[in-house]
């Protein structure tokens, strides 16, 4: 999967042409909401526990929304949320192999996950005639677990609220692709299912997307969310999705 994604991201001026002038307005999705639908490698990781940690992989469908306004002072807008396709995908394996491996429990399993979604909204700062430069806020919800037995886990354990300033970057390349990129740092408010608020210090979950749009719907992306532990349990996980799709207008 990482290989193909390279040689996608390698070829792909050539199928879709190297028009050299170009500007925001030959953007086709600028200021226009899309749905994306993509196709992803998943891989789940604790950094912090190399040596007894469960790495594990799954193949997922996904679908987010995105809208981009790459105008002076724009607001431009995503929302993820990995509930629909991690069902769905879970779905497929329990019609295929009678299990459903993401939703099962695993010793020294990571599991780093959403129920409600992933917001970034972001107010256009800079625009030049190829960069776009945003920023603004990010909430979401997220839940983390990495337990060495049922009931037994390192922390930060539970769910936990993540609120926090976000950048948002587009550089415009030729044939009007764009290169898309977020990150965000939030501070993590506990909520439930973990020892309890203030019994350990809260996590700052990092998630960081970085994708290539194009005019002919065509999309190729990468995301990777992980968390600064500030205590002393050995838990720092780390999702790490490729993905390849089509966006669509919503």
């Amino acid at each position: 999967m990482k290989k193909l994604l390279l040689s996608i991201m390698i070829t792909l001026p050539t199928l879709v042409g190297f028009a050299q002038s170009t500007n925001w307005d030959n953007v086709k999705y600028n200021g226009v909401r899309t749905m994306g639908i993509s196709y992803k490698y998943l891989n789940l990781t604790n950094t912090a526990d190399k040596a007894n940690q469960l790495g594990t992989t799954y193949f997922f469908p996904e679908i987010d929304f995105v809208k981009m306004n790459l105008a002076p002072g724009a607001w431009s807008w995503s929302y993820r949320n990995k509930l629909v396709g991690g069902f769905i995908g879970s779905g497929i394996q329990l019609v295929f192999t009678g299990e459903m491996p993401y939703y099962t429990y695993r010793p020294n399993a990571t599991w780093i996950h959403n129920f409600i979604g992933w917001w970034n909204i972001a107010k256009n700062v800079k625009i030049t005639e190829d960069l776009a430069i945003a920023v603004g806020g990010h909430i979401g919800d997220y839940y983390l677990d990495y337990s060495l037995a049922p009931d037994v886990y390192y922390n930060p354990h539970g769910f936990y609220a993540g609120i926090g300033p976000v950048v948002m970057v587009d550089y415009l390349l030729p044939s009007a692709m764009v290169v898309h990129f977020e990150s965000s740092l939030a501070y993590g408010q506990y909520l439930a299912d973990g020892d309890g608020f203030g019994a350990y210090p809260a996590p700052l979950i990092s998630n960081t997307m970085l994708e290539l749009h194009t005019n002919s719907k065509v999309f190729i992306g990468l995301e990777y969310v992980t968390f600064f532990n500030r205590g002393d349990d050995p838990f720092r996980g780390q999702r790490i999705e490729l993905k390849a799709g089509f966006r669509f207008k919503k």
